[in-house]
């Protein structure tokens, strides 16, 4: 099962939901290689730069905490996503 890292901020939205991002790249194969990522500096500064690139530099909020999260809760997340979108898979 693959494993992603993902990143909480500290930003609400109206509705209650909050501002989430997942690096889906790269993906690790276990829970411990992901979670030791989290730990490594030259890796913390890899995703620091990814978030920075895909917020153009701008964050939503500050970074309240960082996790790991297997691939059964990163489709469940998609899939809930995609329905507050109105969008369905066909």
């Amino acid at each position: 099962m693959k494993w992603f890292v993902m990143v909480f901020f500290l930003s609400y939205h109206p509705d209650g939901t909050r501002d989430t991002f997942v690096f889906t790249t790269p993906t690790y194969d276990d829970e411990a290689s992901c979670r030791a990522t989290l730990l490594d500096r030259e890796e913390i500064a890899m995703y620091v730069m990814g978030l920075m690139d895909a917020y153009n530099g701008m964050l939503p909020g500050a970074v309240e905490m960082v996790n790991c999260i297997n691939q059964e809760q990163f489709d469940k997340l998609n899939n809930l996503k995609k329905q507050r979108e109105g969008k369905h898979d066909t």
